[in-house]
């Protein structure tokens, strides 16, 4: 390892890696703020359901904006960006959908340990007029998650395992994973183990199905399905719409369930999370996949783009008009 980072230029180091994912975050942040500060300036919104899904989800979607621009005018960071393009083989929609089904049976699965326990007690609360809100709910937690997922599974992950083995880029981008949500409210010690143990899942998953389509689809429907279909808090976001509701009288803080943060910060979410990534290790070592995760892209024949040089260009271009005179 020491040796490969010598031969590493600063800017392919996780250090400056690092330093670029959390710039990138932070002008992610900084631009759904600013969108929303011009959506209140040109529009009346008076629904505080769609308040909530605008404010808290929706916004994230000039997150994802920011980051296709930045890998776009960013050479080096351009086959990110085309490895998260859907491909025409439909590859892409069933991975999407296997995550969408895992999120929805994981979510469920903690939820369920907390009804059984007696932490929380849900009354059906929806109606069909809802569904064109609860639609809208879909897109803005689609959004919300994309902007986590391209920036720890895409930027990071892709990055760090150009130079770095595969299972150290799985590490490094499952911590940042964590600590973004340092700040949520109701957030314990507990609840970033478990996130950490999530974003080594995700990044597993990312890996073996070879699409980041999954880890969207996975993403988006566990924070979907505990936020708006059954009413909980999401890393301590509470919704103001849902299928189910919290009964007031109910919800405590235990061992399977977390009053203020949701399911992810107590035991069975960190039971499923770690179940995720032991079930694709298992399944890469039947596979005789799991040496993969000791070698990085450049051991397996990557070579990076070389810089643009706007000059160089200009020379061969001369030469060639030369050779065309002549």
């Amino acid at each position: 390892m020491k040796a490969e980072m010598k031969k590493t230029s600063f800017t392919n180091r996780i250090i400056w890696i690092t330093a670029v994912f959390i710039l990138g975050v932070m002008a992610g942040d900084f631009a759904a703020i600013g969108g929303l500060e011009l959506l209140d300036r040109l529009t009346d919104i008076r629904s505080s359901a769609v308040v909530f899904i605008t404010d808290c989800y929706l916004c994230l979607s000039l997150s994802v904006l920011v980051f296709v621009l930045f890998c776009r005018f960013t050479r080096k960071n351009r086959f990110i960006l085309e490895g998260m393009r859907p491909k025409n083989d439909r590859r892409f929609l069933s991975g999407f959908g296997i995550g969408i089904l895992l999120g929805f049976l994981s979510n469920f699965f903690c939820i369920l340990f907390a009804l059984l326990n007696g932490d929380i007690k849900l009354v059906w609360d929806f109606s069909l007029s809802g569904v064109p809100v609860m639609l809208l709910a879909f897109i803005g937690v689609f959004f919300q998650s994309v902007s986590e997922e391209v920036w720890c599974r895409g930027f990071m992950y892709e990055r760090i395992s150009i130079h770095y083995p595969l299972w150290v880029a799985v590490l490094v981008n499952a911590v940042m994973f964590g600590l973004l949500h340092i700040f949520n409210d109701g957030v314990t010690a507990l609840a970033i183990v478990s996130i950490i143990i999530c974003g080594i899942g995700y990044s597993l998953l990312r890996w073996y199905t070879g699409s980041i389509w999954t880890a969207f689809g996975i993403h988006t429907m566990w924070n979907f399905t505990q936020n708006f279909i059954f009413g909980l808090p999401n890393s301590g976001l509470v919704s103001e719409v849902s299928m189910f509701r919290l009964d007031a009288a109910t919800g405590m803080d235990s061992l399977v369930y977390s009053y203020e943060f949701g399911v992810e910060g107590a035991w069975p979410a960190l039971f499923i999370d770690s179940l995720i990534a032991i079930v694709i290790i298992v399944l890469a070592c039947r596979s005789g996949r799991i040496r993969e995760l000791t070698l990085s892209k450049e051991m397996l024949g990557y070579k990076e783009p070389e810089p643009r040089c706007i000059f160089r260009r200009q020379r061969d271009g001369n030469r060639n008009n030369s050779g065309n005179d002549s």
